[in-house]
């Protein structure tokens, strides 16, 4: 029984390190690399108005998050 364990234990860590490897090198094949690819993606967000869209849109996020939160300290307050 310990055998068992013990070799399906061995096996599963055995496909995980095998399977953990195969994506590594396919994130980014580039010349240039992928760095770049995130400096132009932000200076174009920040160019076109999608960063200050997405800027807004967390503000948004943030506020509605504490309104909940103090409605919610509200209604356990008047139990």
């Amino acid at each position: 029984m310990i055998g068992k364990m013990f070799f399906a234990t061995i096996l599963a860590t055995a496909t995980l390190l095998g399977s953990a490897s195969q994506n590594d090198a396919v994130a980014c094949s580039k010349t240039g690399g992928c760095a770049m690819d995130v400096i132009h993606e932000d200076y174009n967000m920040r160019r076109d108005g999608r960063a200050d869209k997405a800027m807004r849109a967390g503000q948004d996020n943030i506020e509605a998050f504490r309104a909940f939160q103090a409605k919610q300290k509200a209604y356990s307050a008047g139990k």
